[in-house]
């Protein structure tokens, strides 16, 4: 009897980008990362893709790609942010897939999914279409296949969504056991029972469907996926196989399948170290000869189903009460508070289908005077999604339309799709799922909404899609008093999320006054930022005094839907936090005889007035700016000011330090004040040692002791992200030339001092950059392998450790898994 095992990881972040940016801002909460995207990438996508398996000794045995021995699914809006963001893991994924059909009998181990993770049994038939086809091809532009199967949002599941995924080729999807509700073997007339998670799980089952299609279905392991998610399953990768192997053992079934299915980021970001759990788990169900890793696809072809099913209608993993959490108060919470109710999640829902009901109509009416085929038009409107480029937007619409558009239509239509893709964005699963109506997921489906509904009101004017929108948001209420409800978060959250061409301009003129060296012009290529584009500019820096500023004129366009304007704008920086930005159309005016002359002199003689009497309310300050440029210029302004700072202190720590040295040893404590003048001198001696050239390793050991001698606690988090910074700078030269001994020499004296100092910085892409540049070396260099042994020694890494599931070739663009 051939025994299976098949671990599916669902890897999903909701989507979290500005709707008028098209970019994350920074996101607080997920520090010390920018965003959360880039915390659970570092924490679990990266990982798996370069997952350790160590040895008795701890040391590094083999560094493998977790993603080509299981099955898995990432959303298609992740997976559109990692390529532009995080290309190494985005390969490392194209490539499992590729390197799992040499595993797998043909079969890739990717898993389509639903667009953005809609819960289709909540959506109606064209939603769901889209959601389905949005999701294959996006899936077939990335892998260059089609997909075998798809994962749906949290499993939610009626016979409508199973009808669309068969009507679209998809032959099976994957289901929690208590959406089984009976089963009976093929050509029988009689069901078995089997709700309250009865169903046998070792065997797959065929849903025939009232179209005549059917569909396969995958019931996971219900109580082994708990342990691995919420359990301490991952806390050792043996005792994980251990689990698996005695579950399938136990089964009576012929050629029977265990399927675990979980969200991906159990392994590595919910659990630490479950990334290595899976590794280790994996080689040894491999290496055990008492089981075969597999696939779905791979095990469906080989053991085609010989019962059927029915299912629970509109059911879902995450939810007992059916698809309630993503609709009404029904008790299921992720971390609720004593007294906190889910009740905002009836009118939040009701104002999103309002808006859907209102607009969706008006895109298929209007659509149609330009797209004879709107919803058509709609569903492959994916195929320019990724990559976005205006060009190819044009090519797509004029396509669709049959002939050439004007600007005007073109602008009109891209806006009708745009807003029809935020209607669905509006309805990603996370906005319901946790306890808050004020949460930052709630806060991205308002802001996708609010895009919409801008969109909307500005193509249809003087139609009222606001009123109701509104009234059912001050229906749905918060938990915390001061919030109040959702109209006023709205209001405090999201509206001031809102971009147009104006508040793009400013932006644009703001950083100009900010850009690095001494150039007085501003270049549109290095301040081009997110959806905006800057295609014609004359704009100026100047000084006067103390102060800086910059005018001219923009040409502006939104790359989302090819708005574009003629601007003149006008900034001053009067040093501090004092910054004015004004805009205003040209053909407002801005143009005329003598306005840049007049203007100017405004600016020269900071005459405030005069900039609001010409700009009127399109006057702008430091808090009209994207928040990243924001931080970013606010970190500029307070530099100088923070450097001149630490150097006054330098001076004192510098006349006092024999006094510190002499308290320390009578064992006196030093004062206050001295102690903390210290603990700011001696962290930016640190810092700047660590990244100065060469490494002045004396300098730091000498600064280290005078912190251990005078008591001063040293900011490890910030010195360790320096450290680490410095050894994968160290690793580039050395891949380029893996002979330079001076490079080498430096790579080891700085891995000593941390293994000597203790700070345990995260070695894992040094690690791995070393792994593969070991691999490659096929004879030392003289008087270089003792110090690549030590290297080696103090990364714990095994000469042998290379592994062609994770070394992946020469970068090759979009596919290289195939």
């Amino acid at each position: 009897m051939v025994r299976s095992v098949c671990i599916h990881g669902h890897f999903y972040q909701p989507p979290r980008e500005n709707p008028w940016l098209g970019e994350i801002e920074i996101q607080e909460s997920a520090a010390p990362w920018h965003d959360w995207n880039e915390r659970v990438a570092a924490e679990c996508y990266g990982p798996n893709g370069a997952a350790r398996i160590l040895d008795d000794e701890g040391w590094i045995r083999s560094i493998v790609n977790n993603y080509s021995r299981i099955s898995f699914n990432f959303g298609p809006t992740l997976l559109s942010w990692m390529e532009r963001k995080r290309p190494d893991i985005y390969e490392a994924v194209l490539r499992a897939d590729g390197l799992g059909e040499a595993r797998f009998s043909g079969h890739g181990p990717a898993v389509a999914q639903v667009y953005n993770h809609m819960i289709l049994p909540l959506a109606n038939r064209r939603d769901k279409e889209t959601q389905v086809i949005w999701g294959m091809e996006d899936f077939r532009a990335r892998f260059g296949r089609d997909p075998e199967g798809m994962w749906l949002a949290e499993t939610a599941v009626d016979t409508e969504t199973l009808e669309v995924l068969a009507e679209n080729g998809i032959a099976f999807t994957i289901l929690a056991p208590r959406q089984a509700a009976a089963v009976r073997p093929a050509g029988e007339a009689g069901w078995t029972d089997v709700t309250g998670e009865r169903v046998d799980v070792f065997r797959p089952y065929r849903c025939s469907l009232p179209s005549g299609k059917s569909m396969v279905l995958f019931f996971y392991h219900g109580g082994i996926a708990q342990q691995v998610a919420f359990g301490e399953t991952l806390r050792n990768g043996n005792a994980f196989a251990s689990m698996l192997l005695d579950a399938i053992l136990a089964s009576s079934a012929e050629s029977p399948l265990l399927s675990v299915a979980t969200d991906g980021e159990t392994f590595g970001h919910h659990h630490k170290y479950g990334d290595m759990a899976l590794a280790y788990c994996l080689d040894r169900l491999e290496r055990s000869g008492r089981v075969n890793l597999t696939i779905y696809g791979e095990y469906l072809e080989k053991h085609p189903p010989a019962d059927e099913v029915r299912i629970v209608e509109n059911s879902s993993w995450s939810c007992a009460h059916g698809v309630e959490r993503w609709r009404s108060d029904c008790g299921c919470s992720a971390h609720s508070r004593p007294g906190w109710s889910q009740g905002w999640r009836k009118p939040l829902r009701e104002a999103l289908d309002g808006l859907r009901d209102t607009l969706s109509p008006l895109f298929g009416e209007e659509g149609a005077s330009v797209l004879p085929d709107p919803y058509g038009a709609r569903n492959r409107y994916v195929s320019v999604l990724p990559g976005r480029k205006s060009g190819n937007v044009r090519e797509f619409l004029e396509g669709e339309a049959g002939r050439p558009l004007s600007g005007e239509e073109l602008a009109r239509s891209v806006s009708l799709l745009e807003m029809e893709r935020n209607l669905m964005l509006m309805y990603t699963s996370c906005g319901w799922f946790f306890d808050e109506l004020s949460g930052i997921e709630t806060l991205q489906v308002m802001a996708y909404a609010a895009r919409a509904l801008e969109l909307g009101e500005r193509l249809f004017p003087g139609r009222d899609f606001r009123a109701f929108f509104t009234r059912k948001l001050a229906e749905a209420r918060s938990n915390i008093a001061e919030f109040r409800d959702g109209r006023r978060i709205f209001d405090i959250f999201v509206e001031p999320l809102r971009a147009d061409l104006l508040r793009a301009g400013a932006h644009f003129v703001v950083s100009c006054l900010f850009v690095p060296g001494e150039q007085k012009a501003c270049s549109p290529e290095r301040c081009a930022f997110s959806s905006y584009r800057i295609s014609g500019c004359s704009l100026e820096r100047k000084e006067s005094g103390n102060n800086r500023y910059a005018l001219g004129y923009l040409r502006i366009m939104s790359e989302a839907t090819f708005e574009e304007d003629d601007l003149f704008v006008a900034a001053l920086y009067r040093g501090g936090r004092d910054v004015l930005c004004g805009v205003a159309r040209k053909t407002a005016g801005a143009d005329g005889n003598g306005v840049r002359e007049r203007i100017e002199a405004a600016l020269r003689d900071e005459d405030e007035q005069a900039m609001v009497d010409f700009f009127g309310h399109n006057v702008y300050s430091l808090r009209h700016l994207f928040k990243d440029e924001q931080r970013r210029i606010l970190t500029l302004i307070i530099s100088e000011d923070v450097a001149a700072v630490t150097d006054m202190l330098r001076k004192t720590v510098r006349d006092y330090s024999e006094v510190l040295s002499f308290l320390a040893a009578l064992s006196m404590p030093s004062p206050d004040a001295f102690r903390s003048a210290a603990e700011v001198v001696l962290n930016d001696d640190l810092r700047k040692a660590l990244e100065s050239l060469p490494l002045d390793l004396v300098f730091l050991e000498r600064r280290v002791t005078d912190a251990e001698t005078w008591g001063i606690s040293l900011d490890l988090e910030s010195l360790r992200h320096t450290a680490a910074r410095r050894l994968e700078e160290f690793l580039d030269r050395l891949g380029d030339a893996p002979g330079d001994r001076a490079v080498l020499g430096e790579l080891h004296a700085l891995l000593a001092f941390l293994e000597k100092r203790k700070w345990e910085v995260n070695l894992w892409e040094v690690q791995n950059r070393f792994a593969k540049i070991l691999s490659g070396i096929r004879e030392f260099s003289p008087g270089t392998s003792e110090t690549f042994a030590g290297v080696a020694a103090m990364l714990r890494v095994r000469s042998e450790s290379g592994d062609s599931d994770f070394f992946p070739p020469s970068p090759s663009g979009r596919n290289s898994g195939k």
